[in-house]
């Protein structure tokens, strides 16, 4: 197994080498900017467009700025290799129609690296709330304000906090089973340069009610809170669970309250163990429908 790296982000550099070394697959890394050596891996590139001859790997990773997702995929997917992409996959739904065309074409894997509900937590509270005939939802993600040198406050790089934090906005529905769409106020704050900094939002749906508060600048907060009629259950950490502490669950009742422990748990191990498994089953068309969902939810957030 030889997986090819477009791009040495902080996310490749926390989660996903650990994970390639683990399993002992051969690991290759394409980056224009960094240009020490990086340790522990196979061959290291400055061009993407030469390591995608050269290597012949089974899967790419493409870890690149938003402005560049739609342009490498595209390029890996017509080399025929099996291609995950950092989130958001792409900008518009236009461009992923066009890769799940590719993708469906060439039949290889397309899939966004979005991976938070891989995490032992998220799935236990929507083990326990996705079925409710009605039922709250009340998610807040807030980071302090980045540096103006950061990716996530260029324009010309597709930063902002619909393309960093919409992936996370726009799955929370389809994970909680909300479908049904009956309402909905939307406020967004931008920067001078027309970057989107702030995504306040009330959804009612059939199914019930969906509110939500993702910003850059301001106090550190990462936590959803569901409600129905008998219990109150929130989880902190939600869209960046760590893999090596342990995390609580905390749900209240009328009665009681009740606190739910945590092993740690690797998310990003959790989401790479089941692409393998998508690929050696050749179920390629797996993760169409949810990216397609997520894609259109994200943008129709700005409409």
């Amino acid at each position: 197994m030889k997986v090819l790296i477009l791009g040495y982000s902080n996310i490749v550099k926390k989660r996903v080498l650990s994970v390639l070394k683990e399993k002992k697959i051969k690991i290759f890394i394409a980056s224009k900017s960094y240009k020490k050596k990086i340790p522990g891996i196979g061959r290291q590139f400055q061009s993407y467009e030469y390591a995608l001859k050269k290597c012949k790997p089974n899967i790419v990773y493409i870890s690149l700025p938003n402005s560049k997702h739609f342009e490498w995929a595209k390029k890996s997917l017509k080399h025929k290799y099996n291609t995950i992409i950092d989130k958001p996959i792409t900008s518009n739904v236009k461009q992923l129609d066009e890769l799940i065309k590719l993708s469906k074409k060439n039949k290889r894997l397309l899939v966004e690296s979005t991976f938070f509900n891989y995490h032992i937590q998220i799935k236990k509270i929507i083990r326990m709330y996705k079925n409710d005939i009605y039922k709250k939802i009340n998610a807040k993600f807030v980071i302090p304000k980045p540096g103006k040198e950061s990716i996530l406050m260029s324009k010309k790089l597709q930063g902002g906090v619909l393309m960093d934090m919409g992936p996370y906005i726009s799955s929370i529905p389809r994970l909680f089973n909300l479908k049904k769409l009956i309402k909905k106020r939307i406020k967004i704050k931008r920067n001078k340069d027309k970057l989107i900094m702030s995504i306040k939002f009330f959804m009612n749906f059939k199914e019930g009610d969906y509110n939500g508060f993702f910003k850059f600048g301001g106090k550190y907060k990462n936590q959803i809170i569901i409600t129905n009629k008998k219990t109150k259950s929130s989880i902190t950490r939600v869209f960046s669970p760590p893999y090596d502490e342990n995390l609580i669950l905390k749900s209240i009742s009328k009665k009681k309250e009740k606190i739910i422990k945590f092993k740690k748990d690797n998310s990003f191990r959790n989401f790479f163990a089941e692409v393998l498994k998508i690929i050696k089953e050749k179920k390629f068309n797996f993760y169409y429908k949810r990216m397609r969902h997520d894609s259109v939810f994200r943008i129709n957030l700005t409409k």
